[in-house]
C-alpha cells in the first residue's frame, strides 16, 4: 500500500524533529527508532495518513488534540498518550478552540512491535488513547531518546539502547492501559472468584456456579474478572490448570494421563493439545527438557 499523507505543520519554533537511520542489525533484530520529535503544535496543526510502516505514540504534556483511529474519535489531554499502527487510517489535530498542543513522541518499527501493539490493544479494549501515571515517568524517557540521537550520529550502541527506551515505552501502554485496576482496586466479589477458581480448578466450573458462589450476576461477573485480572475465568482455570500440570511434569512422574486427570481434564488428547497451545511443546518433551537440567 503506498503511504497517503496530509498535513500541515503548524508549529512554534522551539519544536524538535529528528530523522534517524538504523543499523541493518538493528533493524533486523530489535525495535528500532525511525523518527522522534516534541512538538509545540499551534491550532492549524493537523496530520491525516494511512499505509505507513511505522508504529507511533505520542505523549501529551499539555494542552489538547484530538485522534481519529479505526473508525472513532478520540479527545487526548496531558498525561495521556496513544499507540498505533500507522497503515491504519489515522488523523490526529489540535482540538478545536485549542490554542495547542504539546507531544512528545516516536515513530519506530521493528520484529518485536507488532506482539506488543497487539498486548497493547487486547489488554486496553482496542482503543489506542491510554492515561500513563505519573510514576512512569513518560515525558522523561521520550526526552532521553531525543538527547540520545540529537548529535545526529547513527551508531549500533545507540540503537542497542533506543531498543531497551522504546520496548519500556511500549510496556508502559501496556501497564498502563490496567494501571488502575491492581489488586487493592479489585472488587472483592472478583477476589472471591478467583480464590474459589483456584480452590476448584480441578472441578467443572461453570459460570452459573462461579455466580452462584460470590452472589453476583454471572454477565457482569464475567466482563469485571476479565477487567480487573485480563483473563476471562475460562482462561483463568486453564491457565491454572497449566501451571499446576507444568509443576508435576517438573517434580513427579505420574504419566501424562494422570497428570491431566489431576488438573481437571480427563480427554488426555485435549490436555497435550491445550498444554502444546500454551507452552509450544507436548507435555512429554517439557518434562524431558526440564528433567535434564
Amino acid at each position: 500500500m503506498a503511504v497517503k499523507l496530509d498535513y500541515a505543520l503548524d508549529l512554534s519554533p522551539e519544536s524538535v524533529w529528528l530523522t534517524v537511520t538504523a543499523t541493518s542489525q538493528a533493524k533486523a533484530d530489535m525495535p528500532y527508532l525511525q523518527e522522534a520529535g516534541d512538538f509545540y503544535a499551534l491550532p492549524r496543526y493537523f496530520t491525516r495518513r494511512e499505509g505507513l510502516a511505522s508504529y507511533l505514540i505520542k505523549y501529551v504534556v499539555s494542552g489538547e488534540g484530538q485522534l481519529s483511529y479505526a473508525g472513532k474519535r478520540y479527545v487526548l489531554q496531558p498525561g495521556q498518550a496513544f499507540f498505533i499502527d500507522c497503515m491504519h487510517l489515522q488523523d490526529y489535530r489540535v482540538s478545536p478552540g485549542a490554542d495547542h498542543w504539546h507531544l512528545l513522541w516516536v515513530h519506530f518499527f521493528g520484529p518485536s512491535c507488532p506482539r506488543y501493539y497487539k498486548a497493547f490493544e487486547k489488554q486496553n479494549n482496542y482503543s489506542p488513547v491510554v492515561t500513563l501515571p505519573p510514576s512512569f515517568d513518560t515525558s522523561s524517557l521520550l526526552r532521553q531518546i531525543l538527547k540520545l540521537w540529537s548529535g545526529g550520529e547513527s551508531s549500533f550502541s545507540n540503537d542497542v539502547l533506543t531498543a531497551s527506551m522504546l520496548t519500556t515505552l511500549m510496556t508502559q501502554c501496556i501497564l498502563g492501559a490496567s494501571a488502575p485496576l491492581d489488586l487493592a482496586a479489585m472488587p472483592d466479589y472478583v477476589t472471591a472468584a478467583r480464590a474459589f477458581l483456584m480452590g476448584h480448578f480441578h472441578e467443572r466450573v461453570t459460570l452459573d456456579r462461579l455466580s452462584e458462589a460470590v452472589s453476583v450476576n454471572k454477565f457482569y461477573l464475567q466482563k469485571q474478572f476479565k477487567r480487573f485480572t485480563g483473563y476471562s475465568p475460562t482462561e483463568f482455570v486453564q491457565a491454572v490448570r497449566i501451571n499446576r500440570a507444568k509443576e508435576m511434569l517438573r517434580t513427579g512422574l505420574d504419566p501424562v494421563s494422570q497428570v491431566a486427570s489431576a488438573v481437571g481434564m480427563d480427554n488426555v488428547s485435549h490436555f497435550i493439545a491445550v498444554f502444546k497451545q500454551s507452552e509450544g511443546m507436548t507435555p512429554s518433551v517439557y518434562r524431558n527438557n526440564w528433567v535434564s537440567r
